[in-house]
Parts: structure tokens; C-alpha cells; sequence
């Protein structure tokens, strides 16, 4: 019997008996682990803050919050890296990096444009980090992207004069990113919504964060318009999973992963829509109807207030791009989540 284990187990550790099994198996386990680790813990801590289902254990003080439900998202307190000062290269120097894959035409980018510099944020690199802190010509912004609400939101980074670096904090309202700001620390950090555009708890609640021009764009169309554009690459150990899309069955269907109130009355929730805002006063637009309104064409205008609006609409994937002879906001959301921030908003001429 005492020789029989022995064969057993020799055998069950040779490669040729099936051991491989075991081998890769273990290789597997370590690479999960490790990746969990860097996904879970921030650097300089050893433990994860919040444990990904109860608020009070994220630290933040909810004392003066205002706004009901906020919730977890499963993910703990910088679970996701949002980047800094990201890198950016060129259009042409990703072609000749042999980055072709890293960006193709039909992928969906958020375009941004200030004093004549444009710079592209793929959503690739969006959906895994939701926020950019970053400076375009001189100006501090913070390009944020909220995957369950497919929502793109560009913020001026200062808040009355000051700088403010914005954080993924892991909590959610009404399945949208809150944010905080990360160079605050401890109880004096103010959470922020990004369809609100405000600090809803915290040293800064009520402050408004200041919402600026964007494009949710084609990557082709966006590169034709913009042809000296850069393109934020985001961290380069990341570069395979940018291409993979963790949100995809998400979108395939009209189902919500986290509670939201008050619903839309009429599905579906995840219809596109655009917001504008000119002077104070916005409008809602939907995908759908500026598609049916720009017909063959595929260009619609109409005035909103003091500005002429033309939205250009492209197909594969559908996006729509909105230009302006005045100043204007834009935010890109799915129905569902600006409802829910702001009920009394209603879809306009549709």
C-alpha cells in the first residue's frame, strides 16, 4: 500500500500523468489573486476601504448628503484607478507604434477641444478607469464616463479657483458614478454626481462642478475633424484588457443591474439621449429622433435659445456630434439615468 501511494502520488506530479493540470491550475489561482490585489488594494495600504455592499464602510461623511440611496457598487473605494496627467500620443504615432488595433475607426471616443488642442479619450480606456484628470491647453478638466449609464460628462477641474482631482469613490446613485475629490482626505472629502454635476455630501456639498463642451464621437470621425489630435493611451500593463469589453451584455439588453428611482414611464430605459444646456436652460435630445430628423443627410439644426445647434449623426456605431455658434454644455446618457437625477426633464419634440 506504502508503495502504491508513493506511484500515486509520483505520478499525479508528472507532467505526462495529467500534473500539467495541476500546474496550470495554480498558475492560474496566483495570476487571479495578483490581479484582484491590484484592483482591490491602493498603493501604500494594505486593505481595501469599503467592503463593496455598505456605505458607512467607505469612510465618507454622508451627514449633509443630499440626496437619498446612494448606494455600493461592489467595488471597494478606488477600485478602479482613475488616471492623472494620463499619457497622450499623437494620431500618427500610434499608427507608426503599430497601435492600429489599439484604436479602431468604428470605436466610440469623448473628444474634447479647448483653444484650438483636441485630445481623445477612447471609452475603452474609460470603461476600466471612468475618470481622467488631465489639462488640455492649460485648463485642468476631468473627463468622466459612467459605463451603466453610458454617460459622458467634461468638467472644468477648479472649483472657486481651486483644483479639484476627482476619484472613483465605489458608490453609485441611481446606478451613476459618484465621485470624490481625492486630494481632500479623510472626513473632509466631498462626494460629487455626475449627472447632477454637484457635491451632494461633504466640505463642498451644493458647489456645482462647472460642465463643458464634449463629443461622444466615432474615433474616424473625430480624427478627420481633429487631425493633429492626441489620444490618451491610459497604462500600458492594461493594454489587452482595453480591448476587452466587460459592458457588453449590458447594453444588449434593457435590464438595470442596480436600483433606480424614479423609472422613466415608458421603456426602453437605455435609450441615448444628449443634453444640451445654453444660458441656464437645457433640452433633451434623443439619438433616435435627430436620426429621423437628419434623414439621408444625416445633419439636423434647430435653434435653443441664442445658439444654432447642428447635430451631425454617424452610424456603426450611432453617435452623434454637436456643434455650436455659441457656448454651450453637452452631456451623452442613457434615458434611464437622467431621468432619475432629474425627473422634471422631459424628452424634447419627440
Amino acid at each position: 500500500m506504502t508503495v502504491g501511494n508513493r506511484t500515486d502520488r509520483r505520478r499525479l506530479l508528472d507532467l505526462k500523468g495529467g500534473g500539467w493540470v495541476i500546474l496550470i491550475a495554480a498558475v492560474l489561482a496566483i495570476l487571479a489573486l495578483a490581479q484582484g490585489l491590484v484592483v482591490i488594494f491602493k498603493p501604500g495600504r494594505s486593505a481595501a476601504i469599503g467592503d463593496g455592499k455598505n456605505t458607512p464602510t467607505y469612510g465618507f461623511d454622508l451627514t449633509n448628503c443630499l440626496v437619498e440611496g446612494i448606494v455600493a457598487s461592489g467595488l471597494p473605494k478606488d477600485g478602479l484607478q482613475a488616471l492623472s496627467n494620463p499619457r497622450h500620443l499623437g494620431a500618427d504615432e500610434l499608427d507608426s507604434l503599430g497601435q492600429r488595433k489599439f484604436l479602431v475607426p468604428g470605436d466610440r471616443v469623448v473628444g474634447v477641444e479647448i483653444e484650438g488642442q483636441s485630445r481623445a479619450y477612447p471609452l475603452s480606456i474609460l470603461s476600466w478607469h471612468e475618470i481622467v484628470n488631465d489639462n488640455l491647453a492649460g485648463r485642468p478638466i476631468a473627463v468622466t464616463y459612467s459605463p451603466l449609464c453610458d454617460s459622458v460628462v467634461v468638467f472644468d477641474g477648479r472649483v472657486d479657483g481651486e483644483i479639484v482631482e476627482l476619484g472613483f469613490s465605489g458608490l453609485l446613485y441611481n446606478s451613476n458614478l459618484i465621485m470624490y475629490d481625492r486630494q481632500a482626505g479623510g472626513r473632509r472629502e466631498s462626494l460629487w454626481s455626475q449627472l447632477q454635476s454637484r457635491a451632494v455630501s461633504g466640505r463642498l456639498a451644493g458647489r456645482p462642478l462647472t460642465v463643458l463642451h464634449a463629443s461622444l464621437i466615432r474615433w474616424a470621425d473625430w480624427r478627420a475633424l481633429h487631425p493633429d489630435t492626441t489620444v490618451v493611451v491610459g497604462v500600458t500593463e492594461m493594454g489587452r484588457e482595453y480591448r476587452r469589453n466587460p459592458y457588453s451584455s449590458y447594453y444588449g439588453s434593457d435590464e438595470l443591474k442596480f436600483a433606480v428611482s424614479p423609472l422613466p414611464p415608458s421603456r426602453p430605459y437605455k435609450k441615448q439621449i444628449i443634453v444640451v444646456t445654453v444660458d441656464g436652460s437645457r433640452r433633451v435630445y434623443s439619438l433616435d429622433a435627430i436620426a429621423t430628423r437628419a434623414g439621408a443627410s444625416r445633419r439636423w439644426s434647430v435653434q435653443q435659445g441664442r445658439a444654432h445647434l447642428t447635430f451631425d449623426y454617424s452610424l456603426d456605431p450611432p453617435t452623434v456630434r454637436v456643434s455650436a455658434d455659441a457656448s454651450v454644455e453637452v452631456i451623452y446618457a442613457f434615458w434611464f439615468a437622467w431621468y432619475s437625477t432629474h425627473p422634471g426633464d422631459r424628452i424634447w419634440d419627440e
